[in-house]
């Protein structure tokens, strides 16, 4: 047995094996209705990728770089704990870090639908537990890592910024060194600087994805300190947890929305996470950020 996959990025592939029967869990399955960009699905629901897309984008760009099985694995599941609308339980909880999906990462991957195919592949579900130690799949910013740069291509292609024949030239420039991403030329930094900037400043720090954010979070945030929105709603995806919110408070969530937005400033303030990189290049055998050659 084995998935037929088409993706945006990478185009058509099979999916086979541990990956496949993954892929088709409960737990997995979910993401397909926990969109990549959260709360900004109220302003824009044209940018509509979700987890699903991102963690299968995440397993296959390992795959593309000869990355072991191992990290394959932890690519595809590495969001598998993303509650309802991404990182907004973040703001209801005010927890800076934006990590809440990492808190309770070890819990969600031992789901016994995945513990019973991790055994049954003769892997130990121990060595999923730590998923800092897979840093082809994550690493701190402001490094490259499978995680940062599918999310960043993907974004960017919904947004119509990049296009299919550049994301397959930026993948040609990619590599696993010492068990991390880096690119092999200045030029692909160059690039990959210049178009995770944009993203950062028009996408994630944009007037939109502020609004969306700032609307759900009121609402949410008031919903959940009166107990009518729970961590198990959370829990479940998008689609339940907008219609729990549209029942109790009798809305209509997309006008709503647009209602409290001609109602404010044009100056949204909402704080996101800080996001940089300065990639890695190998330079005859060494690895020197886009930064220190920069300064040469």
């Amino acid at each position: 047995m084995s998935i037929l996959y088409q993706d945006e990025l990478y185009g058509n592939f099979k999916i086979e094996g541990i990956l496949e029967e993954l892929v088709n869990t409960e737990p997995f399955q979910r993401l397909k209705r926990i969109h990549q960009g959260g709360a900004i699905i109220v302003a824009r629901p044209d940018l509509n990728q979700t987890r699903y897309d991102h963690s299968i984008g995440v397993m296959k760009l390992i795959q593309v770089l000869e990355g072991g099985l191992a990290d394959q694995i932890m690519g595809l599941l590495h969001d598998v704990s993303h509650t309802a609308f991404s990182h907004l339980i973040d703001y209801v909880l005010d927890l800076s870090e934006e990590n809440y999906h990492e808190h309770i990462f070890s819990e969600v991957i031992q789901h016994p639908e995945i513990l019973r195919i991790i055994k049954k592949y003769g892997f130990n579900i121990e060595q999923f537990l730590t998923p800092e130690k897979f840093t082809v799949v994550d690493y701190p910013l402001p490094g490259l890592c499978a995680d940062r740069v599918d999310y960043t291509l993907r974004d960017l292609m919904k947004l119509e910024q990049i296009t299919k024949a550049e994301v397959s030239w930026f993948l040609k420039g990619l590599a696993i060194i010492n068990n991390r991403i880096v690119v092999t030329e200045v030029k692909y930094a160059q690039w990959f600087k210049g178009k995770y900037t944009f993203l950062v400043e028009e996408y994630f720090n944009g007037r939109e994805n502020k609004s969306a954010n700032k609307f759900m979070a009121a609402i949410t945030k008031e919903l959940y300190n009166k107990g009518d929105l729970t961590l198990a709603d959370f829990n479940k995806d998008d689609f339940q947890v907008s219609k729990k919110i549209e029942r109790v408070l009798k809305i209509d969530l997309h006008k709503s929305y647009q209602n409290w937005l001609s109602a404010q400033d044009t100056h949204v303030v909402f704080k996101t996470k800080p996001r940089e990189v300065d990639p890695d290049v190998i330079i005859e055998n060494q690895l020197l950020r886009l930064s220190q050659l920069n300064n040469k």
